[in-house]
């Protein structure tokens, strides 16, 4: 649900998940990106996701940048965690996620850490929320 910026966009493609409990559907949500010594940022998308994003696992796993690799996926107790590793170039995007997923709502959080060559690391907390507003809203959305 977010493509508010390179270090927002983007979802986990076709990678084999337990199913989600998501509901299709047009789904509002609004992302906070801290980092020490800096205001954070927040940014909000609306996007319409299909009931074939939802069982590919497209658009069920958030991730902070294309180009990324997950590990490590559990769900335990309503609670979904995975390890992530984003290549753009020389930088690297890494760390840790957890997530509670439920039908009409999500919320969560990525900690991570950016790498560049001699550049020092920067570290990240993004947190996620979401719901579900209601059916796609262009015209002849699949449900």
């Amino acid at each position: 649900m977010i493509r508010a910026g390179v270090l927002l966009a983007a979802f986990v493609s076709g990678a084999a998940f337990a199913a989600s409990p998501m509901q299709p559907g047009q789904w509002d949500s609004t992302v906070s990106v801290a980092r020490p010594d800096r205001v954070p940022l927040v940014s909000t998308d609306s996007d319409c996701v299909t009931q074939k994003d939802i069982d590919n696992g497209s658009k069920s796993l958030p991730k902070p940048g294309d180009n990324c690799e997950l590990a490590n996926v559990a769900t335990a107790e309503g609670k979904t965690t995975y390890d992530f590793a984003c290549r753009d170039g020389d930088v690297v995007r890494s760390g840790r996620a957890e997530f509670v997923i439920e039908a009409t709502r999500y919320e969560g959080k990525l900690d991570l850490t950016l790498r560049k060559a001699g550049s020092a690391d920067v570290t990240t907390l993004m947190t996620w929320t979401a719901r579900r507003v209601g059916a796609c809203k262009y015209p002849g959305a699949p449900q």
